[in-house]
């Protein structure tokens, strides 16, 4: 069969890959019968011939021809295990040069080789000239596919059979290691030449079917690099000097890409990392003879990686004695030398391949030189020349400048030697794109707090802060924009607590998340000593301040760390003195000042009012009323002069209400300034615009004249600390006046209804001004308006009968009261 250059359709392929399967099972089992027949064996090698006919085509692909060459490959086996058995030597001289008297030049050397091979295993046989003889027969096969396959024979059924030794002293037909040598580098050489001429077969329209087609082949190209590693006795001198430059001469000389790319893979991937170590000159010298089109960042990441990976399974002591054995400087060095010279002779290669490259070196110092930064500041400052060379309009590779600014994230095993680099990184970092600095600072940030760093230093925290400096400077993404993300403000604000005022700057659903994630840094910021973690607080602040408005994610969390510090501090007793409550009022001016920068950029006030209100509550702790007098005073002027919102005043005031009851310590040391603020709540709870607002506030308002105090959690017993009763009874009845002016019949029932749980409250605890008669005539007034209500036509029977439901089981607990208090039985719950 012939070889011709014309398109085949897959039927005709599928048809003749069946035929010839056929064929081949046939002239096997014949050639099997004739093995087991005495007298036969000529017979039997006419069917090895005719089987073998078949690998003659050239109308299959790569994978079709390989399925014939595997069922061939079987029967040759076949044929070997029968001459080993039952042919005597001096047969089998006679029969190697019999079978090369076969009609057709495949079935000829397939059976020379079988012959020959099995010829080689007997002792004493003239190893180095049969090697010689299959291999110069073998160039008589010159199609790429079937030549392929036949030296891809000849490898495998060698590969047992080669020299192993050096010897000096050897006679002339055994041959030795240099022979094998020689023997796998010649079938390399040659089948690469094959290999490539491949692609120029056939119309140029099929070039990509190919390129696909010796995709298929490339590893029978590439088992000869894995036998050559194989052989034993071979030392790197001698590969540096004998092996790797034969390889790299004809990688180099094919000039092909694919070849080059694939066969350089090879070589890394095949030969011991010693190797790799003792022949970097070598190699590099090699890389820049290449092809233009190869990729050259695929090759030396691969050779990285490889060495990275030797370094990390080797033991410190075992590698240190093996890189001192290949009398080795610096291997840095040699990688650095390489991009200059890469740089040199390749000035077109792009930014993208540049900075992978780049990046795997800096990996490579990192594992191999862990404490020498000057290194990696030598990548960061190459980097930076780098990409201002090739500016920033190239956004295909800002990904990986952004991967080469996180290596020492990664590499390094403490993440705090990111701060032992000098400006290179700083610079590099600077000169990125906003969008590329932004993703970085967040994983940079998603490191710290994964691995839970903690920044004890002024440096430290400096250092991280100024690469974090344009995250905490922030604008929303214009993508985010585009995104109609800034709509959802609301939503966003709502699940971070920040309800924005009317005319403040809303932001993105990104700028917020990245705020948030900057604010959990902040704890990060820590010193054993409370008074050095407050002076690494005011370093952060310096650089949080940069953000404008953006400060309303991040003060109110440093605000919390400086209150932390501040109940540290009371805790170990450290405000005992008049000394220590001087050093400890720095803590609070310096909250003071954050909330003050806060009001200047107009921050969301309910968070401002919250802030003084919590930091009120905690001086108020740490018995420093003065200080937590104050604090409530600025809440109220917040309330009054930027508040417009009235279900913020009111959700405010509520708070301040809570707060006041909590400040225990103001109303044992100065009862005058707690007297004066609870009037002022009150005050603004009856001047609330709506009236149900109006009504809760003020009743809940009463509580400020009627406070205890916990001191037995196991008895729940309670001591007074304020009781007003005549000012608790006021409250209740003012709210009773607001609650009876409400218009709305449901509403105004629902607040009577709350009322009496209040003056319940008061009632079990003793105001004896709530007395049995007063209740009496609340819940007779309750009764007497439900009994109205339900017969106006324009109420809500359903929402009416929800707050009956809410009155009968306040009646309920009153009459279940009966039997642990005689004083309930007075009170009346039933009315005709």
């Amino acid at each position: 069969m012939v070889a011709k250059n014309v398109a085949v359709s897959l039927q005709e392929q599928q048809k003749a890959l069946e035929d010839a399967t056929t064929v081949i099972r046939q002239q096997i089992s014949l050639m099997k019968k004739c093995l087991a027949t005495k007298n036969k064996f000529m017979d039997a090698l006419k069917h090895a011939s005719t089987f073998l006919n078949e690998l003659r085509t050239g109308v299959l692909s790569p994978k079709q021809y390989y399925e014939l060459y595997i069922m061939v490959f079987d029967g040759l086996e076949i044929l070997a295990e029968h001459l080993k058995t039952n042919h005597p030597n001096n047969h089998l001289a006679d029969l190697y040069e019999l079978v090369q008297y076969a009609g057709n030049i495949i079935p000829r050397l397939y059976l020379m080789i079988t012959v020959g091979t099995v010829y080689m295993s007997i002792p004493d046989a003239p190893l180095k000239e049969i090697m010689k003889d299959m291999m110069e027969m073998c160039r008589g096969v010159q199609h790429p596919i079937r030549g392929l396959f036949l030296r891809y024979y000849l490898s495998q059924r060698t590969k047992d059979l080669l020299p192993t030794k050096f010897v000096s002293d050897k006679e002339e037909s055994t041959g030795d290691l240099n022979d094998s040598i020689q023997f796998i580098i010649t079938n390399f050489v040659e089948m690469n030449k094959l290999w490539v001429r491949l692609q120029h077969q056939g119309h140029s329209s099929e070039r990509n079917k190919r390129t696909m087609e010796r995709k298929e082949l490339q590893i029978l190209v590439g088992s000869n690099l894995v036998r050559l590693s194989q052989l034993e006795n071979i030392d790197k001198t001698y590969y540096k000097e004998h092996i790797l430059p034969v390889l790299l001469e004809q990688i180099i000389q094919c000039r092909d890409v694919i070849a080059q790319e694939y066969l350089l893979d090879v070589i890394i991937q095949v030969f011991p990392d010693e190797f790799h170590l003792a022949t970097l000159e070598n190699f590099f010298n090699a890389t820049l003879s290449l092809n233009d089109q190869v990729s050259l960042k695929t090759i030396l990441i691969t050779l990285i990686d490889r060495l990275i990976d030797f370094k990390q399974r080797e033991s410190d002591d075992d590698f240190f004695e093996q890189f001192k054995a290949l009398n080795l400087t610096d291997i840095f060095d040699k990688f650095i030398d390489f991009i200059n010279k890469l740089n040199e002779l390749k000035p077109d290669l792009s930014s993208e391949d540049f900075c992978l490259i780049l990046e795997g070196i800096c990996r490579l110092s990192i594992t191999y030189y862990p404490e020498n930064f000057d290194n990696v500041n030598c990548v960061y400052k190459y980097a930076a020349e780098k990409f201002r060379e090739s500016g920033t309009n190239d956004s295909s590779a800002q990904s990986h400048w952004k991967s080469l600014l996180l290596v020492p994230m990664s590499g390094y095993s403490s993440i705090k030697s990111i701060l032992k680099l000098d400006s290179s990184y700083l610079d590099f970092f600077a000169l990125q794109k906003p969008v590329v600095r932004k993703s970085a600072s967040l994983d940079i940030i998603d490191c710290l707090l994964v691995n839970d760093v903690k920044l004890t230093t002024e440096e430290e925290v400096n250092k991280i802060l100024e690469i974090l400096k344009n995250l905490i400077t922030a604008d929303d993404d214009p993508t985010a924009k585009d995104l109609g993300l800034t709509q959802k403000t609301a939503q966003n604000q709502a699940i971070f607590g920040l309800d924005s005022s009317p005319d403040e700057e809303q932001d993105s659903l990104e700028v917020t998340l990245q705020q948030e994630k900057l604010a959990k840094f902040l704890h990060l910021i820590y010193n054993i000593d409370p008074f050095k973690h407050f002076e690494l607080l005011g370093e952060s602040r310096k650089y949080l301040s940069l953000g404008k408005s953006k400060v309303k994610y991040t003060y109110p969390t440093l605000v919390f760390i400086v209150l932390k510090l501040v109940r540290k501090l009371h805790l170990l007793k450290k405000i005992e003195t008049r000394e220590d409550r001087a050093k400890i009022s720095h803590f609070f001016q310096f909250i003071t000042g954050v909330i003050s920068e806060m009001n200047e950029l107009n921050i969301n006030p309910s968070l401002r009012l919250n802030l003084n209100l919590v930091t009120a509550q905690l001086a108020d702790e740490v018995s420093l009323v003065d200080v937590s007098y104050d604090f409530f005073i600025e809440s109220f002027v917040l309330y009054e002069q930027s508040l417009v919102d009235s279900r913020a005043q009111y959700q405010s005031l509520i708070t301040i209400i809570n707060k006041l009851m909590e400040s225990t310590k103001m109303i044992e040391l100065n009862m005058d300034n707690f007297d004066k603020l609870i009037t002022k709540c009150a005050l603004y709870g009856s001047k609330l615009l709506k009236k149900t607002d109006q009504c809760r506030a003020v009743y809940l308002a009463s509580h400020l004249w009627w406070v205890t105090q916990e001191v037995d959690e196991s008895t729940i017993t309670h001591i007074s600390l304020k009781k007003d009763e005549k000012r608790v009874l006021e409250c209740l009845q003012k709210a009773l006046r607001v609650a009876d002016n409400i218009l709305d019949a449901r509403a105004s029932l629902e607040l009577f209804i709350e009322i009496l749980n209040q003056s319940l409250y008061y009632f079990i605890h003793g105001n004896d001004m709530v007395t049995v008669k007063y209740l009496n005539g609340l819940i007779e007034l309750i009764d007497s308006n439900f009994k109205t209500a339900s017969k106006e036509p324009a109420t809500d029977k359903s929402s009416l009968e929800a707050t009956y439901k809410h009155f009968d089981r306040t009646l309920k607990y009153m009459n279940e009261q009966r039997a642990i208090d005689e004083r309930f039985k007075e009170i009346r719950l039933s009315f005709d």
